[in-house]
């Protein structure tokens, strides 16, 4: 598509929203994904409107949105471009320069004065709020929702004193959102967003610290927490057809283990799963209900729910890792850190030698460095398995764009 062309209209078979799951330096992979998607998307008239994020994947939606007045191919670019000069310098201050003297200064403190503010998180990510204000055109955001570029743009988070999930959305689809979802303990709120719910959202539990946002003055952190992939407040929306994109594999092959034989697990590992089942059994789960329900209803089942909500078939197309490799950025994080930053190398990142060192030897080790691993080197191979994974499921399409959107339960 030619640099000038304006942007495409939004498909007429019905509105297409993005949905982001959460990641942290993952996010990388997530817009390789999408910037490959999307241009094919509109060259055939099937242009979202609606971006829904967690964590990184708010940082994507609102870096999508920011950029959808321009031709899809040089959005796509600018969000790759942005993700490619990304360093851990601009999301977080050096981890041992703050994090060990914030423990050794807690400590004291409370030994001192046993009443005084507990701690809120272990790293300062003052440089993220300045990124976020270079990266995202905020201004440009604003008047795409209010040009109608962008139907809808959302951030999910949760309150920290509820532990509800809160969806913070901004353009003409937010007026249609209820104000709760009282099955889901979601609730909503129709705002003009800023860095403030960026930050919020992407506020990683005991490593980033919690973000008052708003006139009420309450605390957030990150929405993974709960939703790392709001596919129900994109729906709510009034998207018809969602694009899910994830670090995760929407079904993963189980790697057989000799237990005999097996050493006992580290804590590193036990931590590794953990994260594991956050970032993605959620997703797996709502995606494969969103199929169920379309299988039923295309069965022709009743499409009144027993409360009076209509049901309707809401296709999606799945962007993530294949079946069996959901291990492929843990892999190239462990990859990276062995080529790229040996010797002398891993001696002027001081940061990354103590994350190396803290974590040990162990298949865990790249599975955890990968949500922090904010270095160039990183990102791109990140972003190139994205493409890479992209690429695959537009083959696999071919020519028939009707091949990439399903309404199974996987």
């Amino acid at each position: 598509m030619p640099e000038d062309e304006p942007a495409a209209p939004a498909s007429a078979g019905g509105d297409i929203g993005v949905v982001l799951a959460g990641g942290g330096a993952r996010g990388a992979y997530e817009a390789g994904m999408l910037a490959t998607l999307l241009p094919e998307l509109d060259a055939w008239g099937q242009r979202p409107t609606m971006f829904t994020g967690t964590s990184a994947g708010a940082l994507n939606a609102v870096l999508f949105a920011s950029r959808a007045h321009l031709p899809a191919r040089r959005a796509a670019d600018e969000v790759i471009a942005a993700w490619q000069g990304v360093t851990k310098d601009q999301v977080y201050r050096p981890l041992l320069l703050t994090a060990l003297p914030m423990l050794l200064r807690q400590c004291l403190t409370r030994v001192v004065n046993p009443s005084s503010s507990p701690l809120a998180g272990l790293l300062d990510t003052s440089p993220l709020r300045a990124t976020l204000r270079t990266k995202v055109d905020w201004d440009q955001l604003h008047a795409n929702t209010a040009s109608g570029a962008v139907q809808g743009v959302a951030v999910a988070t949760t309150a920290c004193g509820s532990g509800r999930t809160e969806i913070f959305a901004e353009g003409p689809a937010a007026a249609r959102l209820p104000d709760s979802d009282t099955d889901r303990a979601v609730d909503y709120t129709r705002t003009v967003l800023d860095v403030d719910h960026v930050m919020a959202s992407a506020a990683i539990p005991v490593a980033f610290p919690p973000v008052r946002v708003g006139p009420s003055g309450c605390w957030y952190m990150d929405g993974g927490v709960r939703l790392n992939a709001p596919i129900k407040p994109t729906i709510s929306l009034g998207a018809r057809r969602v694009v899910i994109v994830a670090t995760t594999p929407l079904r993963d092959l189980p790697r057989l283990v000799d237990c005999g034989n097996e050493a006992a697990p580290s804590v590193q590992d036990v931590v590794a799963q953990i994260v594991t089942g956050l970032m993605g059994d959620r997703m797996v789960e709502d995606t494969r209900t969103l199929g169920k329900v379309d299988e039923l209803l295309e069965s022709g089942a009743e499409r009144i729910s027993p409360r009076g909500r209509p049901y309707t078939v809401v296709e999606y197309l799945f962007g993530g890792p294949p079946p069996g490799q959901g291990d492929q950025l843990g892999e190239k994080a462990e990859y990276v850190l062995d080529t790229c930053f040996r010797g002398i190398r891993r001696l002027t990142n001081p940061d990354l030698m103590f994350l190396a060192a803290l974590l040990g030897p162990g298949r865990s080790r790249g599975e955890l460095l990968s949500y922090l691993f904010f270095e160039p080197e990183f990102t791109s191979e990140a972003i190139n398995l994205g493409v890479r994974d992209a690429r695959i499921i537009l083959d696999e399409a071919g020519d028939d764009p009707g091949k990439l959107w399903r309404t199974d339960s996987a």
